[in-house]
Protein backbone atom coordinates (compact mmCIF):
# COMPACT_ATOMS: atom_id res chain seq x y z
CA UNK A 1 0.00 0.00 0.00
CA UNK A 2 1.10 3.49 -0.50
CA UNK A 3 2.21 5.64 2.05
CA UNK A 4 0.98 9.43 1.83
CA UNK A 5 1.65 12.41 4.29
CA UNK A 6 0.41 16.11 4.54
CA UNK A 7 3.36 17.30 6.55
CA UNK A 8 2.72 20.81 8.13
CA UNK A 9 6.21 22.76 8.41
CA UNK A 10 6.65 26.02 10.61
CA UNK A 11 7.04 28.11 13.56
CA UNK A 12 3.61 28.19 15.44
CA UNK A 13 5.41 30.61 17.54
CA UNK A 14 5.47 33.39 14.76
CA UNK A 15 2.07 33.91 13.52
CA UNK A 16 1.71 33.34 9.36
CA UNK A 17 4.72 30.98 10.11
CA UNK A 18 2.89 28.44 11.57
CA UNK A 19 -0.10 28.10 8.88
CA UNK A 20 1.44 24.41 7.60
CA UNK A 21 1.02 23.59 11.12
CA UNK A 22 -2.28 24.76 12.10
CA UNK A 23 -3.75 23.08 8.21
CA UNK A 24 -2.48 19.57 9.43
CA UNK A 25 -4.07 20.10 13.15
CA UNK A 26 -7.46 21.52 11.14
CA UNK A 27 -7.59 18.30 8.68
CA UNK A 28 -6.92 16.25 11.84
CA UNK A 29 -9.82 17.55 13.55
CA UNK A 30 -12.28 18.13 10.49
CA UNK A 31 -11.09 15.18 8.11
CA UNK A 32 -11.19 11.12 7.12
CA UNK A 33 -9.43 9.53 4.28
CA UNK A 34 -9.12 6.32 2.65
CA UNK A 35 -6.14 4.95 2.19
CA UNK A 36 -5.33 6.31 5.30
CA UNK A 37 -3.22 9.41 5.13
CA UNK A 38 -0.58 10.47 7.87
CA UNK A 39 -1.10 14.25 8.88
CA UNK A 40 2.42 15.17 9.81
CA UNK A 41 3.16 18.20 12.04
CA UNK A 42 7.11 18.46 11.19
CA UNK A 43 7.05 22.19 12.69
CA UNK A 44 10.83 23.36 12.07
CA UNK A 45 12.13 19.72 11.88
CA UNK A 46 15.28 20.83 9.31
CA UNK A 47 16.86 17.56 8.69
CA UNK A 48 14.10 14.90 9.79
CA UNK A 49 11.98 16.06 6.86
CA UNK A 50 14.61 14.31 5.06
CA UNK A 51 13.20 10.91 7.08
CA UNK A 52 9.77 11.53 5.40
CA UNK A 53 10.98 11.98 1.83
CA UNK A 54 12.08 8.96 2.22
CA UNK A 55 10.00 7.15 3.71
CA UNK A 56 6.67 8.11 1.62
CA UNK A 57 5.69 7.40 -1.54
CA UNK A 58 3.69 10.66 -1.69
CA UNK A 59 4.27 14.38 0.18
CA UNK A 60 2.10 17.27 0.05
CA UNK A 61 4.59 19.99 2.24
CA UNK A 62 2.20 22.87 3.84
CA UNK A 63 4.50 25.80 4.35
CA UNK A 64 5.02 29.79 3.91
CA UNK A 65 6.89 30.86 1.45
CA UNK A 66 8.86 33.98 0.61
CA UNK A 67 7.76 35.87 -2.19
CA UNK A 68 7.49 38.74 -3.81
CA UNK A 69 3.24 39.03 -3.96
CA UNK A 70 0.35 39.72 -1.93
CA UNK A 71 0.07 38.06 1.81
CA UNK A 72 -2.30 35.36 1.52
CA UNK A 73 -1.29 33.93 -2.41
CA UNK A 74 -1.58 30.67 -2.51
CA UNK A 75 1.21 28.63 -4.68
CA UNK A 76 1.62 24.39 -6.00
CA UNK A 77 4.98 24.03 -6.61
CA UNK A 78 7.87 21.55 -7.32
CA UNK A 79 10.75 20.42 -5.39
CA UNK A 80 12.70 21.76 -8.90
CA UNK A 81 10.05 25.23 -8.90
CA UNK A 82 10.80 25.77 -5.50
CA UNK A 83 14.37 25.71 -5.84
CA UNK A 84 13.97 28.09 -8.62
CA UNK A 85 12.75 30.98 -6.77
CA UNK A 86 15.48 33.19 -5.93
CA UNK A 87 13.63 35.46 -2.97
CA UNK A 88 12.86 31.71 -1.04
CA UNK A 89 15.25 31.53 1.80
CA UNK A 90 13.84 34.08 4.19
CA UNK A 91 13.49 31.92 7.27
CA UNK A 92 15.60 29.44 8.79
CA UNK A 93 13.16 26.61 8.90
CA UNK A 94 12.82 27.71 4.79
CA UNK A 95 16.37 27.53 3.83
CA UNK A 96 16.50 24.05 6.21
CA UNK A 97 13.23 22.75 3.71
CA UNK A 98 15.02 23.83 0.75
CA UNK A 99 18.48 22.02 1.50
CA UNK A 100 16.11 18.68 2.32
CA UNK A 101 14.44 18.77 -0.96
CA UNK A 102 17.28 19.29 -2.93
CA UNK A 103 19.61 16.37 -0.92
CA UNK A 104 16.79 13.69 -0.57
CA UNK A 105 17.26 12.44 -4.06
CA UNK A 106 21.04 12.22 -3.75
CA UNK A 107 20.68 10.12 -0.87
CA UNK A 108 17.98 7.09 -2.35
CA UNK A 109 14.25 7.39 -3.22
CA UNK A 110 12.26 10.37 -2.91
CA UNK A 111 8.47 10.83 -2.62
CA UNK A 112 6.77 12.14 -4.66
CA UNK A 113 6.30 15.91 -3.58
CA UNK A 114 4.08 18.60 -4.02
CA UNK A 115 4.80 22.14 -2.19
CA UNK A 116 0.99 24.28 -1.09
CA UNK A 117 2.92 27.58 -0.12
CA UNK A 118 1.49 30.94 1.14
CA UNK A 119 2.76 34.40 1.66
CA UNK A 120 2.66 35.10 5.19
CA UNK A 121 1.90 38.52 6.14
CA UNK A 122 3.58 38.75 9.87
CA UNK A 123 6.17 35.92 10.52
CA UNK A 124 8.33 38.16 13.18
CA UNK A 125 5.72 38.64 15.83
CA UNK A 126 5.78 35.85 18.64
CA UNK A 127 2.35 35.13 19.17
CA UNK A 128 0.36 31.39 17.83
CA UNK A 129 -2.21 32.23 15.56
CA UNK A 130 -2.54 33.47 11.69
CA UNK A 131 -3.35 37.26 10.58
CA UNK A 132 -6.65 38.50 9.37
CA UNK A 133 -4.73 37.94 5.62
CA UNK A 134 -4.56 34.25 6.30
CA UNK A 135 -7.18 33.25 8.43
CA UNK A 136 -10.16 33.43 6.12
CA UNK A 137 -10.05 32.69 2.48
CA UNK A 138 -6.49 31.54 2.19
CA UNK A 139 -6.74 28.90 4.36
CA UNK A 140 -9.76 27.56 2.71
CA UNK A 141 -7.55 27.98 -0.43
CA UNK A 142 -4.59 25.67 0.95
CA UNK A 143 -7.45 23.28 2.34
CA UNK A 144 -9.04 23.07 -0.73
CA UNK A 145 -5.45 22.37 -2.48
CA UNK A 146 -4.33 19.78 -0.17
CA UNK A 147 -7.77 17.86 -0.81
CA UNK A 148 -7.09 18.50 -4.24
CA UNK A 149 -4.08 16.91 -4.47
CA UNK A 150 -5.09 14.08 -2.17
CA UNK A 151 -8.13 13.02 -4.81
CA UNK A 152 -4.77 13.64 -7.56
CA UNK A 153 -3.34 10.75 -5.77
CA UNK A 154 -6.07 8.53 -5.68
CA UNK A 155 -7.22 9.52 -2.09
CA UNK A 156 -10.91 9.77 -0.94
CA UNK A 157 -11.80 12.14 1.74
CA UNK A 158 -14.98 12.74 3.84
CA UNK A 159 -15.33 15.79 6.37
CA UNK A 160 -16.69 14.60 9.58
CA UNK A 161 -16.73 17.48 11.56
CA UNK A 162 -16.83 21.22 11.39
CA UNK A 163 -14.45 22.74 13.58
CA UNK A 164 -13.39 26.33 13.09
CA UNK A 165 -9.36 26.97 12.49
CA UNK A 166 -9.65 29.11 16.45
CA UNK A 167 -11.05 26.49 17.91
CA UNK A 168 -8.44 23.67 16.48
CA UNK A 169 -5.52 26.11 17.42
CA UNK A 170 -7.04 26.58 21.00
CA UNK A 171 -7.43 22.90 21.45
CA UNK A 172 -3.78 22.01 20.36
CA UNK A 173 -1.96 25.17 21.25
CA UNK A 174 -3.68 26.33 24.28
CA UNK A 175 -3.71 29.91 22.49
CA UNK A 176 -5.33 32.04 19.22
CA UNK A 177 -4.08 35.47 18.49
CA UNK A 178 -3.62 36.05 22.53
CA UNK A 179 -6.47 34.67 23.69
CA UNK A 180 -5.72 31.70 26.29
CA UNK A 181 -7.86 28.10 26.51
CA UNK A 182 -8.46 27.64 29.86
CA UNK A 183 -9.80 28.87 33.44
CA UNK A 184 -8.07 31.31 35.50
CA UNK A 185 -7.38 29.45 38.97
CA UNK A 186 -7.21 31.05 42.27
CA UNK A 187 -7.40 35.25 42.89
Amino acid sequence: MRKIGVVGVGNILFKDEGIGVFAVKYLQENYSFDPEVDLIDAGTLGFGLMNYLHEYDSIILVDTISVNDKPGSVYRLTPDQLSGLSSYHQTAHEVEVLQMLELTPLTGKMADTVIIGVVPKEINSSQIGLTEELEDKPFKTIIFQILKELERIGVKYKKTRDVPLKDVVMKHFGSYNGKLSGKRIGE
